[in-house]
């Protein structure tokens, strides 16, 4: 069972359909440039703050420029990891740094989207904590599902010790906030928090934990979650949003489409603790 297939069952449906056909297109181009994806990622980073002020100003043109700079954002969000794949440049450093900017970069909209609508303030700030919880939830699940059944082992927990190792060789507020990132997940999934003093000094054992044969059972019992997580993700409530601007009925949808998120990720919760309990 390889990586590829089991993260291929994760994949948001709007970015396998969307936007990853949109960015292997602009890869296709960067990929003999000298432009770095880090260079793509800080890119996407001043496109999503310029969706946020456009947001701002609440104004007809305002409004779709800044669906359509949204949109934009999404698109580079998957085109820096193409990038870097297409070049060789694949490193954990990177994909920590897409991680984090990609939460400024939104983080900015919601603040131009309550800037500029302040009637449905609180309508957005639920639908911000919505997004975040996903994001949250869809990155474990993702890391998680996948290490444990091509490696055989809790890929979560291999991310924390690979973390407090470089922290203990250089000190860095990035791999600081990615822990406290990381037990976020730990005490949202699992009810287990640590500080980083709390912590050993890690012991690599690279020995999976699981079997071949346990890793296709436990990939039989838990791929319907997989189905129920990819509609989960980051993405799909800001592409959303990106839409309901471009098509200017934004003010009108905000209300009906954070009970919709709320439900739907209150139903997949109870699923995923569901099937990890059979």
């Amino acid at each position: 069972m390889s990586e590829t297939y089991v993260q291929g069952d994760l994949v948001e449906p709007v970015n396998r359909y969307i936007h990853n056909p949109m960015a292997g297109q602009i890869v296709r181009f960067l990929k003999n440039t000298p432009i770095t994806p880090n260079q793509v990622t800080y890119f996407s980073v001043l496109v999503g703050f310029a969706s946020g002020y456009a947001f701002s100003f609440a104004s007809t043109a305002s409004v779709i420029l800044g669906g359509l700079l949204l949109e934009a954002t999404l698109v580079l969000d998957c085109v820096d990891g193409q990038l870097a794949r297409a070049k060789g440049l694949s490193s954990e450093w990177g994909r920590l740094i897409d991680g984090i900017a990609g939460y400024f970069a939104y983080l900015a909209v919601i603040w131009g989207l309550i800037t500029g609508f302040p009637e449905y303030a609180q309508t957005l700030k639920i639908i911000a904590g919505l997004v975040i919880l996903r994001a949250i939830s869809y990155d474990y699940c993702k890391q998680s599902f996948a290490t444990l059944i091509v490696q055989g082992y809790d890929g979560v927990e291999r991310e924390i010790q690979s973390t407090c190792k470089k922290l203990e060789s250089q000190s860095s507020w990035v791999l600081a906030l990615y822990f406290y990132y990381m037990q976020v997940q730990q005490l949202f999934f699992r009810g287990q928090w640590r500080f980083l003093r709390q912590m050993k000094t890690p012991s690599y054992n690279m020995e999976p934990d699981l079997t071949l044969e346990q890793r296709q059972a436990c990939y039989e019992k838990i791929k319907a979650l997989f189905l129920l997580w990819r509609w989960n993700g980051l993405d799909l409530p800001l592409f959303m949003l990106a839409l309901f601007a471009i098509l200017g009925v934004l003010p009108y949808v905000l209300a009906p489409f954070a009970c919709i998120m709320a439900v739907q990720y209150i139903l997949t919760l109870l699923a995923h603790h569901y099937f990890h309990r059979i």
